[in-house]
Order: C-alpha cells, then sequence, then structure tokens
C-alpha cells in the first residue's frame, strides 16, 4: 500500500507540473508579485519560463515515456490501424443509408470456454419518426447460450423536451451465477430471464444540465437447476436452497426515480466537469415458486423434494450515487466544442446509448486540439440494498463487485448489502482515436452502513487504451492487477467507467 500511495503522490504532482505548465505567462505573473521593483520585464518571463520548465522536465521526460510503454503493445497495433485508414474504413463499411443514419456491425468475446461470443448490433437514427432510434441486438455463445435486445428511444414528444425509451431483453444463460450476500462465495445459477423496462426524462434546465427521470419495469426469472450437481449449492452447507429464490421464479417490478446533473464537455471522451446521479428504486417481488429437485445428494435427501414460499415481504429497495469529476490538462480552452454548441446539439444526438441518453453525441465535432487531451478523472459510487424483511430479497438485489464496478483487477469478486468504491485515472493521447490510461481504484463493503472496515477492503491497479472516434465510443482493452496475485483482461465496449 505504501508503493501504491508513493505512487499516486508522485503522478499528482506530476500532474499538477504539468498542468503549470499549461499557464500562460501572464497569468502566472497577475497571480505573483514581483520580488524586485527593478527586476525587469523580460527577467520576469524569463524566471516563470524556467521555473515552469523545471516543473514540467519530470512528468515529460520521465512519467509520459513510462504510460507510453506501458501501453504500447497495446496500442501500437491500434496506431498501425489508424495510419493505414482501417477505423476511417470500417465506419464507411458499417454505415448505411441515405443520411448514414444507420450502423450494422458485428461484435464479438474471444475469450476461453463458454464466455467466447458471437454477435451482431443494428442502429437506425429516425427510422419512424424525427429523433427516434431503434437498437437491436443478439449474441450467440459457445456453449449454446444467447441474448437478445430491443430498444427504441424518442427525443421529443409533441412540443415537450422529454425523452423516452423502451426496452427488451431475454437472456439463456446456463452459466449465470449468484454470490452469497457479504461473502467471496459464487454458485451457478442458470440465467433464463425476460426484463422489461420503460423510462422517461425530463430537463429541469434550459441547459439540460439538470434532468429527473423516472422508469418502471417488469422482470420474470425463469430459474433452473444447473447441469452440474458439483456447481450448485443444493450440495453446500453454506447456505440454504430455500432462501432468496435460488432456482425459483418469480416476477419483480421496479419503480425507479433518479436526478442526474451532468456539464460534461463531451459524452465519449469527456475532458472537464462532472456528473452526478442519485437515484431510489423500490422493487415489489411476489412469492418464489416452482422449485422441484431430485437426484441430488443433500443431506441424506434422495426423494424429490419441492419447496415453498415462506409467504414473507420479499420487496427491497436499491439506492445508488454516482459522481464523476474531470479535470482538463489542455492547452486549449474548450477541447471540442464551445458551451453553447455543446448545449444546442446536445438533445439530437444523445441517444446512442441506454446509460448516456441525456449526454452530448456531436459527430461533426473534429477539432485539431485531439492531442491536447490530458485528463484527470475520478469516480465515487456507492450501492446499498435496503430489505422489507431482513434475509428475504432475491439473490439479484445485491450489487456484484466487478471490472464494472470498477474494480478492474478482480472477476465477480464479491457481494454486499453496502458497496462503495472509488478509482482515479489518468488519460492521454496515444493516436488521434487511441487514448491511453493508467487507473487505481478501491472498493469496501459492509453488512450494514455503520460497519465499514479495511478487514473488508480492496484495492486493484491496471492501465490499458481507450479507442473512439469523436462521435462513438468503439472499446477499451485494460489490465487489471490486484497486488500480486494475477490479472485481470478487460476487452468492452462500454465506454466510462462502465
Amino acid at each position: 500500500m505504501k508503493q501504491v500511495a508513493y505512487f499516486l503522490l508522485a503522478l499528482f504532482v506530476a500532474l499538477s507540473a504539468a498542468n503549470a505548465e499549461e499557464v500562460s505567462a501572464d497569468s502566472v505573473k497577475a497571480k505573483s508579485a514581483p520580488v524586485d521593483s527593478s527586476q525587469t520585464q523580460t527577467e520576469q518571463e524569463n524566471s516563470d519560463v524556467n521555473w515552469k520548465d523545471f516543473l514540467a522536465w519530470p512528468f515529460i521526460h520521465i512519467f509520459q515515456p513510462v504510460f507510453n510503454v506501458l501501453v504500447y503493445p497495446v496500442a501500437q497495433p491500434i496506431h498501425y490501424a489508424v495510419d493505414n485508414g482501417v477505423i476511417e474504413k470500417s465506419v464507411d463499411l458499417i454505415t448505411f443509408g441515405e443520411n448514414r443514419n444507420i450502423l450494422l456491425y458485428p461484435v464479438m468475446n474471444l475469450k476461453p470456454g463458454s464466455a467466447t461470443m458471437l454477435g451482431a448490433t443494428y442502429r437506425h437514427r429516425s427510422i419512424v419518426l424525427p429523433k427516434d432510434y431503434v437498437v437491436l441486438e443478439t449474441q450467440f455463445f459457445a456453449n449454446g447460450d444467447w441474448y437478445v435486445s430491443a430498444r427504441y428511444s424518442k427525443q421529443g414528444i409533441g412540443d415537450l423536451p422529454l425523452y423516452t425509451a423502451f426496452r427488451y431483453q431475454q437472456y439463456w444463460d446456463r452459466d449465470g451465477f449468484f454470490v452469497i450476500p457479504g461473502t467471496k462465495d459464487k454458485f451457478i445459477q442458470p440465467d433464463s430471464s425476460i426484463n422489461l423496462s420503460w423510462r422517461l426524462s425530463a430537463p429541469l434546465t434550459k441547459t439540460h444540465h439538470w434532468n429527473l427521470e423516472g422508469s418502471a419495469g417488469m422482470r420474470y426469472n425463469d430459474a433452473s437447476l444447473p447441469d452440474n450437481a458439483s456447481d450448485s449449492i443444493l450440495i453446500d452447507d453454506s447456505f440454504s436452497v430455500e432462501a432468496r429464490g435460488l432456482y425459483q421464479d418469480e416476477f419483480q417490478f421496479p419503480l425507479e426515480i433518479s436526478l442526474l446533473f451532468d456539464n460534461l464537455d463531451y459524452a465519449f471522451a469527456p475532458t472537464k466537469g462532472c456528473r452526478f446521479n442519485v437515484s431510489g428504486r423500490y422493487v415489489f417481488v411476489n412469492s418464489y415458486s416452482g422449485l422441484a429437485y431430485d437426484n441430488y445428494e443433500r443431506s441424506g435427501i434422495h426423494e424429490r423434494v419441492f419447496f415453498q414460499d415462506d409467504a414473507k415481504n420479499h420487496d427491497f429497495v436499491r439506492t445508488e450515487i454516482v459522481y464523476q469529476q474531470y479535470f482538463y490538462l489542455g492547452k486549449t480552452p474548450n477541447f471540442h466544442m464551445t458551451p453553447a454548441e455543446a448545449r444546442e446539439s446536445r438533445r439530437f444526438y444523445s441517444d446512442f446509448g441506454w446509460d448516456d441518453a441525456l449526454r452530448i453525441w456531436h459527430p461533426d465535432n473534429v477539432r485539431n486540439t485531439l492531442f491536447e487531451r490530458r485528463v484527470l478523472a475520478f469516480q465515487f459510487r456507492m450501492i446499498d440494498v435496503f430489505e422489507m424483511e431482513k434475509g428475504e430479497a432475491p439473490f439479484n438485489a445485491f450489487p456484484v463487485v466487478n471490472a464494472r464496478f470498477p474494480l478492474r483487477g478482480y472477476g465477480n469478486m464479491f457481494s454486499g448489502y453496502h458497496v462503495m468504491g472509488f478509482s482515479m485515472e489518468y488519460r492521454w493521447p496515444v493516436d488521434r482515436f487511441v487514448d491511453g490510461v493508467i487507473f487505481d481504484e478501491y472498493g469496501l463493503h459492509a453488512p450494514e452502513l455503520d460497519e465499514w472496515s479495511f478487514s473488508r477492503y480492496y484495492n486493484s491497479w491496471g492501465f490499458g487504451v481507450r479507442v473512439r472516434k469523436p462521435d462513438m465510443f468503439w472499446f477499451r482493452v485494460q489490465f487489471g492487477f490486484h497486488g500480486l496475485h494475477g490479472v485481470n483482461l478487460v476487452m468492452t465496449i462500454a465506454p466510462e467507467y462502465r
């Protein structure tokens, strides 16, 4: 931990020095009174420049080359693709329509085992009405599992500046899992569920920085037993199979309200500003049903067994707070667009992503300042689950801390009633479409709000690259480490911290 702290301190000092380099000589002089009234203006300017050069030298000649070496194995192939026009040609290949408002492209995940996946995504803007959007996704896995999703969204309803969206999802995942709350014990829970959700959002200010959103949905969990008994909790005494709707069917009806503040200057490559989101969700859960098993040995039981619901209240409340802050270390006052341009274009192009529907997307906004994007990014995230009756919420009510929380050095690590995480990133330009990233992040979980303890504390760190065009995020490849215990490879099309 001391080594990590020293590293972060050195990084902070170096970045501060680099930021000092960007300050103009006039602004430095304005903040600094002359020591000697007889000192000439030229001597002052030379003194200021020399001091800035002295502060920036370690960052430019020591830290930045080390960072570039770290990401070189990943960044170099992408750099080659950029130099040879592969990205531009790929975009032309997958873009259709008279107004280039249709995207059709493959998706894949080439991890070992059943996680290997091939699929396709179809995106169509203004398919029926102006400013509407349709996204269709399908994925097929090596073990025969599949996933489908359909989403329709609309910007503006009549003359009202509203945003509405509807999404349908269906899974067939025989390798689904659950983690016993408060532990790292993971068991197989096949997931054959259907999820329907609808959301309506309205801006609270003319700038659209503040937005209020309500959503409702329905989820049907069609549970089943694992193919392999050794993966099942049925033969493990650490947790009761009767609890939390394991291997049972159920309906859930979530109602959620959230308040969002977002003044980031760009959706997929933010350089300054902050994003704050606080949300609360009440989930109605009906009785568990449908669990019956045989041919499993558990405490000497061999006959067919049925479990009945205990008739208790399975409802729960889930709250979440997310705060992101970005600091721009570039030279130019505006990275991609002025605030006026951002406000003007925010609504029309904000329908690309389900979770980023209120953020800016401007496909024509390429500036010659792309190589000035050096950014410090921070995120704090906290999720809390409160049960109506202790021990009765379903297994999927609890957050699982993993690479998407994020804690990128781990896979699916632990679950709990209350989880909290803090992430720090430094991003710098490797190429026109490629950003290098180094990160350090921390996670905690607790059974109660007043029981936080460093005995349940985790840290991960790592590096990688982010690949995106100004109008869309492509993917990121990152290596996460936790101590000396191993490495976790993260490859995802989810932007930012997701």
